[in-house]
Parts: C-alpha cells; structure tokens; sequence
C-alpha cells in the first residue's frame, strides 16, 4: 500500500501536488544527495544513541515506555518534519505541509511497522501488533479528529487548537495509563 501511495502521489496524480512558482534550487543535485546521505548517517547514529538511554531514563523517572514511545521520541525524533511542516506552512503552502504530516504516518503505518514486524520474526523476536484496547479506542479517536479538522480543505486557528489539545488528551491518557505486560 506504502508503494501505491509512493506512485499515485509521484507518478499518476503527481499533478495534484504541483506547485505553481518556480523556485529553483539553491544546491547542485549532488550536493543535496551527499548532504542527505551524510546527515541520515548521522542521525541514524543519534538515534542508536537515544534508543539505548531510554531504559535508564524511564528507570530513573516514573514514566512508562509507553509514553516515552508514543509521546516523546516522536516530537524529539520528527523536531526537524514539524519545522518543515511549520516553514510551508507559513509559506502558504498547505498541501505540502499536510503531504508532509500524511505522507509521514503513511510511512510508518503502512511501511515501517509491518517491516518491523517481519524483521522481527526473521530474527526470532516476539513482534506484533497486538495493542491494548485502550490504545486502539485512542488511536481510531485521533483519527476521527484529524480526520474532520481537515477534511474541509480550509482550517483556522480553533481546528488547529483542537488538534493540540487532542495530542495533550493523548499525552495525559498515556502518561496514566497502567501498562500491561503481553
């Protein structure tokens, strides 16, 4: 599915993501791909680094994995998609800033999360999607908000408001959540 959305936004309907200004790059196409490479390095190292200190830091405080995993690593690890979200945004440009919010929990729920999990089993590690029924309620919730705060092509300052203290909702039902070992 993550391959058809791949096509269909750059091949078949890629004329639904255009742009009408021609701006030209500031870089050389291969300065832009040895920056990327270079900086995927990077941060694929940080990123090891971050991962291992999440047992001692959940140790010495009193927050669950849990929360660290749905409510911290994600504003901590996707910092620099939501400053380009918020760059376009202000430039007027909300396609590309709602592509950009889309495009990436595409990316993990239809990629990255069932790769993990087949990964998983190659490996013989214990991998599912088995989520506890709370979690699942507070996810299809989010979606429903989501879903109606943008779904009119035009928002103000309230939905946005409402899509912030529906991520605070979550933050707080899972920093109270009594997580169950499976």
């Amino acid at each position: 599915m993550y391959i058809l959305l791949l096509v269909f936004q750059l091949k078949t309907h890629a004329f639904l993501l255009e742009d009408d200004n021609d701006e030209k790059p500031n870089i050389s196409f291969w300065a832009a791909i040895i920056g990327l490479v270079s900086v995927t390095v990077l941060v694929s190292i940080f990123s090891e680094y971050l991962v291992s200190s999440i047992d001692g830091f959940v140790e010495g405080s009193d927050i669950s994995k849990t929360f660290v995993g749905l409510i911290i690593l994600p504003i901590v690890g996707n910092g620099v998609e939501h400053i380009t979200a918020v760059t376009v945004a202000r430039k007027d440009k909300m396609d590309l800033a709602l592509g950009i919010a889309v495009g990436s929990c595409a990316q993990i729920a239809l990629f990255v999360m069932p790769v993990v999990v087949i990964i998983g089993w190659m490996c013989d590690i214990n991998m599912n999607l088995n989520y506890p029924s709370y979690e699942i309620e507070i996810y299809i919730l989010a979606i429903l908000i989501s879903m109606t705060s943008t779904s009119s092509g035009t928002t103000n300052w309230l939905g946005g408001a409402l899509l912030i203290v529906t991520y605070i909702m979550l933050a707080v039902g899972f920093y109270f959540e009594d997580v169950e070992d499976f």
